[in-house]
């Protein structure tokens, strides 16, 4: 049986009593369920995780706010972030350079797109609301209900969204400026930024949650690079 290339997820630390910051590790079943239907061996990453030769490729999921004092925001952005975790931070800082070094191929989804930004300079939008944006980005039932968006032409935003009629969101942040490297792939109606792609080929990164709409090409993408990374070892 051929070996399947292992893919790292970052996930939530949470009490489960009330879903506040704790002791559990946490992440929806769909990103593993996800990876592991085109053709990966996903496990979920503990903070203390540093055994970083076995990676093949990273899945950064969704999750709380990156904190304020890290330089992600604009001084004079209005809003509160949520949910920051300083062990989620410091362990995918950790991650980030380790799997940068290696050269691993990288997907991030919602606060996972936001924090590949953030590693590469970029800024993000505090508070979506704050900034005046008026567009809905946490429609529900999620999953289920979609918005808007709008692909570059040419990118593998466009090409996965042809013929979709939007996408599934749950978020009140986003991209603000480009990190270095980073290209803007895709767009709500509105301009909040939903997509990028990096220069090096093997970083990609979404606003939205293709997990759970059941769209497999972020995943067998990030798969297939990771595959050829085990190939290589």
């Amino acid at each position: 049986m051929e070996q399947r290339p292992l893919i790292g997820m970052t996930c939530y630390k949470r009490d489960p009593a009330d879903n506040n910051i704790g002791n559990h590790y946490h992440l929806h079943d769909t990103y593993s369920n996800a990876l592991h239907a085109v053709g990966a061996t996903a496990v979920i990453l503990p903070y203390t995780f540093d055994d970083w030769d076995i990676l093949d490729g990273v899945l950064f999921c969704g999750g709380g706010d990156i904190n304020p004092a890290r330089g992600a925001y604009d001084k004079d952005d209005k809003g509160e972030a949520a949910n920051v975790c300083d062990l989620r931070d410091d362990f995918e800082t950790r991650l980030f350079h380790a799997a940068n070094e290696r050269e691993l191929p990288m997907l991030g989804i919602c606060r996972g797109c936001q924090f590949l930004n953030y590693v590469y300079g970029g800024k993000t939008v505090l508070d979506l609301a704050e900034a005046g944006y008026k567009e809905n980005h946490r429609v529900t039932p999620f999953g289920v209900a979609l918005h808007p968006i709008v692909p570059v032409e040419g990118t593998f935003a466009a090409t996965m969204l042809k013929g979709r009629p939007g996408v599934a969101s749950y978020h009140h942040q986003a991209v603000k400026t480009p990190g270095k490297g980073f290209k803007v792939t895709a767009t709500s109606p509105e301009g909040v930024i939903e997509a990028i792609e990096h220069e090096n080929g093997r970083i990609m990164a979404f606003q939205f949650h293709p997990e759970r709409t059941g769209w497999p090409e972020p995943f067998a993408w990030l798969t297939e690079l990771a595959r050829k990374h085990l190939a290589a070892r």
